[in-house]
């Protein structure tokens, strides 16, 4: 199992959007639309568990990840 964190899945999120013009055959189309659904059946789940992906949450990630960088 992918552990990723916010930005991380975030990131993902934007790859599979841009290379979704890119997909030719059918297989590689379904397999793409399918990782792109559990990205986003995975965001909307932090989302109503934690907050995430709102304003205030990515922030609070950004913070965190300031911290940690400048402690």
């Amino acid at each position: 199992m992918l552990e990723l964190d916010d930005m991380e899945l975030f990131q993902l999120q934007f790859c599979m959007q841009q290379t979704k013009s890119q997909m030719m055959m059918g297989g590689e189309i379904r397999r793409h639309a399918s990782i792109t659904r559990k990205i986003e059946e995975e965001m909307e789940r932090r989302k109503n568990a934690t907050g995430a992906y709102t304003m205030e949450g990515v922030l609070r990630q950004l913070e965190k990840q300031i911290d940690d960088l400048t402690s």
